[in-house]
């Protein structure tokens, strides 16, 4: 009798495990981004994995460090429902971790950063990878020394910056009329700026390029 009790709890042990490496290998093919990934069921608290099968058809759900993972699972009268595995997960990825403090509006560069690997499934926005992902961007605010970089924190340097010598362009009909201003505010192409010009006058003008403002009032 204790040898049919041991050859059923290894055969329990068994198709544990190979549902476990069911699991596993579903989770990497979602979660291929991340270079590794920890998890633990949340819920429900005590699931048999005997009983569950992963359910291809339907969307596995990605919420920061929670993941649900779609299931059937059999009932007590022998029929399967769907339902879903929570999971807590830890998600590690290769990403940009700051070197020193950077002040807002700072200009980024990729000597102020390294790429390491780090925990990144409780941040709020989401971590930056490469290098070149920074180029041509500042600091949006304050960043601290060993802080992951995410793209919250970052923004496009303007095409057009604060105190910037630009031609604008004034067009009345078929006359169009050429004079430097300067700008006193920062904008992007298709953005509305003041400038004014050597006469300090003000005025509104659309940005057509980081050297061409149109006069619009």
């Amino acid at each position: 009798m204790i040898g049919i009790v041991k050859i059923l709890f290894s055969l329990l042990l068994i198709t544990n495990s190979n549902q476990k490496l069911v699991i596993n290998d579903y989770l990497k093919a979602q979660l291929s981004e991340y270079q590794k990934f920890e998890y633990s069921i949340v819920s429900p608290v005590s699931v048999d994995l005997d009983l569950i099968s992963v359910d291809d058809s339907r969307e596995f759900k990605l919420n920061g460090s929670f993941a649900y993972l779609p299931i059937k699972q059999k009932s007590d009268n022998g029929t399967y429902v769907n339902s879903f595995l929570t999971l807590r997960l830890k998600l590690y990825k290769e990403v940009l971790v700051a070197n020193r403090s950077l002040r807002k509006n700072e200009i980024l560069n990729k000597s102020d950063f390294s790429l390491k690997s780090k925990e990144v499934s409780s941040l709020r926005f989401s971590p930056i990878s490469s290098f070149d992902m920074i180029e041509n961007y500042r600091c949006r605010l304050k960043i601290s020394k060993k802080s992951i970089l995410q793209d919250g924190m970052i923004e496009k340097i303007p095409d057009i910056e604060i105190g910037d010598r630009v031609e604008a362009l004034f067009i009345s009909n078929s006359v169009t009329i050429g004079f430097t201003v300067t700008s006193r505010s920062e904008g992007y192409v298709g953005n509305i700026i003041k400038v004014k010009n050597d006469d300090q006058k003000i005025y509104k003008a659309k940005v057509i390029n980081n050297t061409t403002v149109k006069i619009i009032e």
